[in-house]
């Protein structure tokens, strides 16, 4: 008898930015394969209505998660009463488009601290003893294609996802002796909010051109979903240190 792989009924998972987009698809597919779900956002309202959805296993936390120094205590005692974890799922994010000469410092710095030093904190939560189950345990870290290719007006947010990429390398090897898998998935145009927010600042012409930069159409958030699914579940067991590319053929081209 085969192991069905996408059983998740004896996997408890951290989810952040669960509360919409990518993060809301990812919770959502989970528990239907029957995870039980640690959810993480900065917006309540959004939380509960995702926590309705799933099963009754799962809980939240609303945290600010550019409160670095904030994390780990409210993360660490919820991780206490919810129970060990099997792996975390870094997806909250927040855009910011701006070229060099009107980029605003404080805005970066936020930018860093939601998209780069949480996953760093996170990280540091879950590999910490009793946190995490000792069975093919995964983290899984949401950058963006704007890792791998250059864009014009995107530094920051760029930055802030290609360090998600030498983390993903380092941290595999780093925890690696404790089986602690660690890798990232670089998504493309996803048809999110966040998308319609930021595509509000662009022309029909390249909205044009974005979807023609997509040999398969842009994204839903359910196509990330499955990626992380892979890489979390016991089918990914041999892969870590890897930055999976799920962008439609985007970085191909």
């Amino acid at each position: 008898m085969h192991k069905n792989f996408l059983d998740f009924s004896e996997k408890a998972i951290l989810i952040t930015g669960a509360g919409s987009g990518i993060g809301k698809a990812t919770a959502l597919y989970l528990s239907s394969i029957n995870a039980k779900l640690l959810l993480l956002d900065i917006n309540e309202d959004a939380l509960k209505e995702t926590l309705s959805l799933c099963n009754d296993q799962c809980d939240y936390l609303a945290i600010d998660l550019s409160d670095s120094h904030g994390i780990k205590i409210p993360v660490q005692d919820k991780i206490k009463t919810f129970g060990p974890l099997d792996g975390m799922v870094h997806i909250a994010g927040i855009p910011y488009l701006s070229p060099l000469k009107t980029l605003n410092t404080d805005t970066v710095d936020k930018v860093l601290k939601v998209n780069t030093v949480a996953a760093l904190e996170l990280a540091k939560i879950f590999t910490k003893h009793k946190n995490y189950k000792t069975e093919n345990p995964s983290i899984v870290f949401i950058s963006s294609v704007y890792g791998l290719v250059g864009s014009a007006a995107n530094v920051a947010y760029a930055m802030s996802k290609s360090a998600l990429h030498g983390i993903t390398k380092s941290l595999a090897i780093e925890l690696a002796p404790k089986h602690i898998r660690v890798n990232c998935i670089a998504p493309g145009f996803i048809k999110t909010q966040m998308l319609d927010d930021v595509s509000g600042s662009f022309d029909n012409e390249y909205n044009n051109r974005l979807n023609q930069l997509h040999p398969l159409g842009l994204g839903e958030a359910e196509d990330i979903a499955y990626g992380i699914t892979y890489l979390l579940s016991d089918m990914g067991k041999w892969v870590t240190g890897t930055i999976l590319s799920v962008d439609g053929g985007f970085t191909a081209q």
